[in-house]
């Protein structure tokens, strides 16, 4: 069975972070040193034996979150399982972030 998952939020909250250290296995502080996500980047996870997941790791700069509602809007969300919006709890733009 697959399923499609998409990790959205603002840029800095966490979504590749997450990622990593559900699936990938990282230790929180080996986190600091992965960068800013470009665009989108797709994996494919087994999970709880006959589950794959197919990630979409979204890039939460502006300029990629404005892009993914106007021109690939039919592409990111299509077949869309369930959709992660990652948000930082210590953002001083909190209630903007939601």
């Amino acid at each position: 069975m697959k399923k499609k998952v998409l990790l959205m939020g603002k840029s800095g909250s966490g979504k590749t972070s997450m990622r990593s250290i559900i699936f990938a296995n990282y230790i929180a502080r080996d986190t600091r040193r992965l960068g800013a996500t470009i665009d989108v980047e797709h994996s494919h996870v087994r999970f709880l034996g006959n589950l794959v997941l197919n990630l979409w790791d979204c890039g939460g700069q502006e300029a990629f979150m404005e892009n993914y509602f106007a021109s690939q809007r039919d592409n990111i969300f299509r077949n869309v399982e369930v959709l992660i919006y990652v948000f930082d709890v210590e953002s001083r733009e909190l209630e903007k972030d939601m």
